[in-house]
C-alpha cells in the first residue's frame, strides 16, 4: 500500500503583515476525495477546497505530492530510533520528504495524469 502526502504552500491573509503558511494533509491512502478538491481545481487554476476553508488558486505558492511506503509517522519514529540516544535532534516529516530513499515526488507524475486525461471537474463523479 502506498501512502500520498500532499503538501500545499500558500499566502497567508490572516494579519496585515505579507505570510506564507503550509497546509499539510498526510497518510492519504483514498486520493479520489483530494482529486476533487485540490487536486483538479489545482490543475485548473480554480479555488482549491480544503476543510472549512477555500484558497484561491492564486494564493497557492507551492503544491507537492509525495508518496511513502509506510505513514509518515511510522517512518519519523523509525528515523528517531537511529539516531545517538543522546543526541537531541527531532525527525520531521520535512526530512523524511527529503530522503530519497524513503520517499518519492509524485507530483510532476499526477499533473502529467491530469493534463493527458484532460479532466474536466464538472465531468467527474
Amino acid at each position: 500500500m502506498s501512502y500520498y502526502h500532499i503538501i500545499l504552500e500558500v499566502n497567508d491573509h490572516i494579519s496585515t503583515i505579507e505570510q506564507t503558511r503550509d497546509i499539510e494533509i498526510f497518510d492519504i491512502t483514498e486520493i479520489q476525495p483530494y482529486l476533487h478538491a485540490i487536486l483538479l481545481p489545482f490543475y485548473n487554476e480554480q479555488t482549491l477546497e480544503f476543510e472549512d476553508e477555500n484558497i484561491e488558486f492564486k494564493d497557492v505558492l507551492h503544491l507537492s505530492i509525495k508518496q511513502t511506503l509506510l505513514p509518515i509517522q511510522h517512518l519519523i519514529e523509525e528515523e528517531q530510533k537511529q539516531l545517538p540516544s543522546d543526541t537531541d535532534i527531532t525527525i520531521s516529516a520535512y526530512e523524511i520528504f527529503n530522503d530519497r530513499d524513503l520517499t518519492q515526488d509524485v507530483t510532476a507524475v499526477i499533473l502529467d495524469i491530469l493534463e493527458a486525461v484532460k479532466l474536466d471537474p464538472s465531468e467527474i463523479e
